[in-house]
């Protein structure tokens, strides 16, 4: 089995496993997921390498931008933004939130990463995929897509291991171990496997989990988990035993591995 083939099948079997559609997934964290990027700092430690290799008139490109955690830090500092999100509930959050800034130079384009980038011929000085690209199946094509479009690609993503209280809670109240998203460990032999040059660096980043209040908490987790009513006071007690109060806030905190890849185009002509 090929690297790519490897990566497929993981995302395959990821998808197998849900009781929700893309789309109602992304439906339920569209208001949650600025949250977990405010609560968290990867965007705090990445950012400052991205702008070093922009200035004012620079394009960006970004895949999945999310509620615009990257996105509208970015459009302070550069000409242009271009960003594909196809959820319709995060177009919503991430407009609501460039007309709070006053930001008007983000150009949203609801399209797919695997369907927008091949209609994409403008040349950009940046492409960013942050933690968007565990659902692609075609993920060569994207790569590909975006090694032709950018001089600088950059990647960021979790490297595949799963906390031990998440590997618990989702055994206990689902009855299997969950499957892991694709990660860095299916892509980047794929990425050796398609001949690209990348500089890696592994980041010890948040991973916080932080709600307003406990009924809060046990919503979410309830949603993710596909629970009924019935086993919420069993939810939690299982939550409690991990969350912390901290301030005005309860949440159950940690940290996780993410992998940053940086890749130069000049670098791998020989490949695209």
């Amino acid at each position: 089995m090929t690297a790519l083939e490897k990566w497929q099948a993981q995302v395959r079997a990821c998808r197998s496993e849900r009781s929700e559609s893309e789309e109602q997934v992304w439906q339920r964290l569209a208001q949650w997921y600025g949250d977990w990027a405010r609560h968290n700092d990867y965007v705090s430690r990445v950012l400052p390498c991205l702008l070093a290799c922009v200035g004012e008139q620079s394009r960006v490109l970004e895949i999945g931008p999310g509620s615009g955690a990257f996105a509208i830090r970015l459009a302070r500092s550069v000409g242009e933004v271009v960003a594909l999100e196809p959820s319709p509930n995060m177009r919503t959050v991430l407009e609501h939130n460039l007309a709070n800034v006053g930001i008007g130079n983000v150009q949203i384009l609801a399209q797919r990463a695997e369907d927008g980038l091949a209609e994409l011929d403008d040349a950009f000085d940046l492409a960013l995929a942050s933690h968007s690209l565990y659902n692609i199946e075609p993920i060569d094509r994207v790569i590909g897509d975006l090694m032709r479009l950018a001089r600088h690609v950059v990647f960021l993503m979790g490297v595949g291991a799963q906390s031990e209280w998440y590997h618990a809670l989702h055994l206990r109240f689902c009855g299997k171990s969950p499957v892991p998203v694709a990660s860095f460990c299916e892509f980047y032999p794929m990425l050796m496997e398609m001949g690209i040059c990348a500089d890696v660096e592994i980041l010890m980043t948040r991973s916080n989990y932080v709600y307003d209040c406990e009924d809060s908490m046990l919503d979410w987790w309830q949603g993710h988990l596909g629970l009924d009513a019935s086993r919420r006071d069993e939810l939690r007690a299982a939550l409690m035993g991990k969350a912390e109060r901290r301030g005005n806030h309860i949440g159950i905190y940690g940290v996780n591995r993410s992998a940053l890849m940086w890749i130069e185009r000049e670098r791998n002509q020989f490949s695209f």
